[in-house]
């Protein structure tokens, strides 16, 4: 048939795509060394590299190493621009596997939060699109996003009311707006058995360039206690800081890494109990299994 080779039914086109692949990988080749890339016969490599060095595809030096040539260095390649949906889940990824917890992404939608999550372990996590939603009030992502929103969206949020899933609710608009103050204060929000009876969560967020949150990243913790959140917390404001400037978002550096102004009458930063050392070891852990900033990814 034409088009095909008698060699393990490999089409020609397969062939050449292989060794072009091949040639990329490195600085200069030999037919054999191409050859045990590619996994084809080395005569099969030689015949395909004389016709390809005779076109600006391909060019062979005096040593007769073989290298792209001009036409393939300048191929033309259009970068896709990252966005929340393609690198968040990449970030998650990493963060569960630094920390061994379950981790969620979310963005606001309405008076709802969509969001996905990744468990620890090698099973994927969900993605978007999900028509998984939780409350704003009841959630640590909600508060991270509601503390750095404009007021009116948190009036707009209680208008219909603040349903209570436990005891431990915020159901009143008063203490939401306390605990939002704590967000701001602190830089991070917490959840403690307010949505679930079991459950309890730290969440970070994530900024756009005008310092508007886009998203949250949340973990889910065991407890809240004060050595627990020294451990989490630096490793989480790195991962949303780190998503952000993926992102192209162009907020200060060191936003992600310490707790932010409430506004007029805000505490000074030393008021939260993350230290530069534990920030600093925050990174560390993120950075040990960080595989979303690589180029090759």
């Amino acid at each position: 048939m034409a088009g095909r080779s008698r060699e393990g039914g490999r089409t020609v086109s397969s062939k050449v795509a292989a060794i072009l692949l091949a040639l990329t990988n490195g600085r200069g080749h030999t037919a054999s060394s191409l050859a045990r890339q590619t996994a084809l016969p080395v005569s099969t490599v030689h015949r395909l590299l004389v016709d390809l060095a005779a076109s600006p595809v391909v060019q062979r030096s005096i040593d007769r190493e073989y290298r792209p040539g001009p036409g393939l260095r300048h191929v033309a390649c259009t970068p896709v621009a990252p966005t929340l949906f393609s690198h968040g889940p990449l970030v998650m990824d990493d963060l569960s596997a630094a920390l061994q917890l379950t981790v969620r992404l979310g963005v606001r939608q309405e008076r709802e939060i969509a969001y996905i999550e990744k468990n620890p372990g090698f099973r994927p996590g969900t993605s978007f699109p999900n028509r998984s939603r939780l409350p704003l009030h009841a959630t640590a992502l909600g508060k991270a996003l509601l503390a750095f929103a404009p007021a009116t969206l948190v009036q707009l949020v209680a208008v219909g009311g603040l349903p209570g899933y436990t005891p431990r609710t915020l159901t009143n608009i008063d203490d939401l707006r306390r605990a939002l103050i704590l967000t701001r204060r602190r830089g991070f929000a917490t959840c403690e058995h307010e949505l679930a009876a079991a459950l309890c969560a730290v969440a970070v967020p994530v900024f756009d360039s005008t310092c508007g949150p886009i998203a949250a990243i949340e973990v889910l913790v065991p407890n809240l206690s004060a050595e627990f959140l020294a451990h989490i917390t630096p490793s989480l404001m790195v991962a949303a800081g780190a998503l952000g400037r993926e992102l192209d978002v162009r907020v200060g550096s060191d936003r992600a890494a310490r707790p932010l102004r409430a506004g007029t009458g805000a505490d000074e930063f030393s008021d939260s109990p993350l230290s530069p050392q534990l920030v600093e070891r925050g990174r560390d852990e993120i950075t040990r299994s960080w595989r979303f900033a690589s180029p090759a990814r």
